[in-house]
């Protein structure tokens, strides 16, 4: 009997739709990218585990998580209510805050503001080979040392390409595929060693 009520035991589903920079986890609140609140959760899609946060609502039964893929469209927000103090809107990379000039993290890889693509074989130790699908369609495998940053491992792609990149793209990885937001995160703190990465046009 005791496995029937197991068998029995309610399926909990879970919507998260994604857009160019941020979600929506069912009908929540509107959640960015390049939130550092939300890396836990993103770090999980792109590994395709259950974020710890909605595995907590399972209850002992099964947890269902769809994705609907909106990332080509940007989240409109139909009505916001801003109360108390310091609240500000931003747009863009940065922000000020009490006259403070302060950055945020982007999924955007500029060839022509990356480090020189020598600098990611420097240290020899912990080198590590990361399946590469270029803009063209072709498939490189770069190697790497696990101390390398993106923007390190962003050059040497620009650098193997078989046609010349001189616009901005997008690294995504995971499934499902998200963009990396921490353009000096190194490899091992991406958890890329051995994965595989695509480059995505803006």
């Amino acid at each position: 009997d005791n496995d029937d009520d197991d068998e029995d035991a309610p399926t909990v589903r879970r919507t998260i739709t994604m857009y160019a920079n941020g979600f929506l986890v069912d009908d929540g609140p509107y959640r960015r990218l390049d939130d550092p609140a939300n890396a836990d959760f993103l770090t999980s899609l792109a590994r395709g585990q259950t974020p710890s946060e909605l595995r907590g609502d399972g209850n002992g039964g099964n947890i269902t998580v769809g994705l609907i893929d909106k990332r080509k469209e940007d989240y409109i927000e139909t009505f916001r209510n801003f109360s108390g103090e310091g609240n500000t809107l931003r747009s863009g990379n940065d922000a000020t805050v009490d006259g403070t000039a302060t950055t945020t993290t982007t999924d955007i890889f500029d060839p022509s503001s990356l480090p020189s693509p020598e600098a990611n074989t420097s240290d020899s130790s912990d080198i590590t080979s990361i399946a590469v699908r270029m803009l063209d369609g072709s498939r490189k495998i770069l190697k790497i040392s696990c101390n390398g940053t993106l923007e390190q491992l962003a050059a040497l792609a620009v650098q193997a390409s078989n046609t010349t990149i001189d616009q901005p793209f997008r690294i995504i990885a995971g499934y499902p595929p998200i963009p990396l937001l921490d353009p000096i995160a190194t490899i091992t703190q991406a958890g890329l060693q051995g994965s595989q990465i695509q480059l995505q046009k803006l």
